[in-house]
């Protein structure tokens, strides 16, 4: 039983639950895939990690040359896959780029239209469409404190 009494899901049930959220999110990742190819054509990196496709195209900057170093963006998921410009920046933003696949889990295709809309929603109210962004915001609150949450040590009460 769960703590307050209801039922806790089975191990089936979640598995089913899962796959759902994974079809869910399908057309997104779909197009991760392809943007994905395109990098791995020219020499990028794929690995699967609990459930995800990460997709590098080198493992430093140093390695990148001007084009990928003069990105405005490091790292952007697309449903379940994440590309990330270098290894090493996949390592520092992981944690972020996690968030936005739950929320591609809860929007589905919608998430689409949806991240878009609040950029420019933004920017008509005269903020910036990337930093003010709904879906930015809730994934930096959400990484910053899942940060705090390891960075706490236990304290004697003794």
């Amino acid at each position: 039983m769960h703590p307050i009494g209801m039922p806790s899901s089975s191990p089936q049930s979640e598995r089913v639950r899962q796959i759902a959220r994974v079809a869910w999110a399908a057309p997104c990742s779909a197009v991760g895939l392809f943007f994905g190819a395109l990098i791995m054509l020219f020499g990028g990196r794929i690995i699967r990690a609990s459930g995800i496709v990460e997709i590098t195209w080198r493992d430093n900057k140093e390695a990148c040359g001007r084009l990928a170093n003069s990105l405005r963006f490091r790292a952007i998921t697309f449903g379940h896959v994440v590309i990330a410009v270098t290894a090493e920046e996949l390592d520092r933003m992981r944690e972020h780029e996690l968030i936005h696949v739950r929320q591609y889990e809860r929007w589905g295709a919608a998430f689409l239209v949806a991240y878009p809309l609040s950029g420019v929603w933004q920017w008509l109210r005269g903020r910036q469409a990337y930093r003010d962004n709904y879906f930015e915001v809730h994934a930096r609150l959400i990484s910053a404190e899942q940060q705090s949450g390891r960075n706490r040590r236990p304290t004697n009460s003794g």
